[in-house]
C-alpha cells in the first residue's frame, strides 16, 4: 500500500479499538458466552438460578470460527487442531476440574485460552453388564446395564474401560440452539439449552463445563472429530442426590 506525505495507515484492528470507544446501544460487543445454571427444585420442573458466569471462548473454538467464516482450515501442523470444516457445535461436556473440591470447592480456577480439554471429564452415564452385581452400582441410576435405543441418541463419545464398562462423555443438546437478534440493542446470539438430568453424573462433584464441536453421521450414529470449543468453570456443584438436576442456559454472543 502506497501512502501520500499527509495520510496516516490504520489496521483493521486498530479500527476495531476505535469503534470500541464510541457509544452506542449495545457496546460489548466481541465473541464471548455467558451461562446460567439453574437447579430443578422439585417434580413439577421450578427452578431457582444459582448461578450466572461468564464463559471462555478458546482460542480453538475462536480459531474454528475464522475457519468457518473463511472456509480455510488452519495448518494442523502449525496449529495441533483436527481439520474437518462440516462440524458444528453440538455437544456438550462436564467435568470436576474447575475447583479443588477438596479446600476450596466455591474458588473457580479461571479458564486459560489455551484450554484444549477439560480438567478431569466426567462421564454422564456408565453401561456395565454388571450393574446388579453390585451394590453400589445397583443404586446409581447413571449406570445402566445396556443403552436403550434412545440413550444411544443423547450419549456419544464413549470410552472403553479395563473392567469392560463404557463412559460416555458427550451429551447432545436438549434443544435445537435459538436465535436471539435484536436491532435496536446491537445484539446478536444463540441460545442453547443443556440439561443435566438426576439420572446423570450421580455421585459426582461438577465444577467445569464446555461447548464441543464435531461431526455427526447419521448412518452409523456417531460424533467424530470432538474437540473444545469454549469452557466454564463455577462453584461445585454436588451431584450425590438422586432427584437433582441442573438447567443449563448457555449463551454464545457475537
Amino acid at each position: 500500500m502506497f501512502l501520500n506525505s499527509d495520510e496516516v495507515a490504520i489496521t483493521f484492528k486498530e479500527s476495531l479499538r476505535l469503534a470500541d470507544k464510541i457509544e452506542q446501544p449495545y457496546s460489548r460487543m466481541g465473541f464471548r458466552g455467558r451461562v446460567r445454571i439453574h437447579e430443578i427444585v422439585d417434580e413439577f420442573g421450578n427452578t431457582v438460578l444459582k448461578q450466572e458466569k461468564d464463559n471462555l471462548i478458546v482460542l480453538r473454538g475462536r480459531t474454528f470460527a475464522l475457519e468457518k467464516l473463511f472456509d480455510d482450515p488452519i495448518d494442523p501442523t502449525a496449529s495441533g487442531y483436527k481439520v474437518n470444516l462440516n462440524r458444528t457445535i453440538c455437544l456438550f461436556g462436564i467435568g470436576a476440574g474447575g475447583a479443588d473440591v477438596e479446600s476450596a470447592p466455591f474458588q473457580p480456577f479461571t479458564p486459560i485460552y489455551s484450554d484444549e480439554s477439560l480438567a478431569i471429564p466426567v462421564s454422564f452415564v456408565t453401561e456395565d453388564s454388571t450393574k446388579y452385581a453390585d451394590q453400589d452400582k445397583s443404586n446409581n441410576p447413571s449406570i445402566i446395564e445396556s443403552m436403550s435405543s434412545e440413550q444411544k441418541h443423547i450419549y456419544y463419545n464413549p470410552i472403553i474401560r479395563d473392567n469392560g464398562s463404557t463412559e460416555y462423555f458427550s451429551k447432545i443438546f436438549e434443544v435445537n440452539p435459538q436465535w436471539i437478534f435484536n436491532k435496536t440493542t446491537n445484539e446478536v446470539y444463540k441460545k442453547i439449552m443443556l440439561k443435566l438430568a438426576s439420572n446423570e453424573a450421580r455421585g459426582y462433584m461438577i465444577n467445569e463445563l464446555g461447548l464441543q464441536i464435531a461431526q455427526y453421521d447419521s448412518i452409523n450414529n456417531v460424533y467424530s472429530d470432538t474437540e473444545l470449543f469454549s469452557r466454564v468453570t463455577f462453584d461445585t456443584e454436588s451431584l450425590t442426590s438422586l432427584t437433582k438436576a441442573l438447567l443449563i442456559e448457555y449463551q454464545v454472543f457475537a
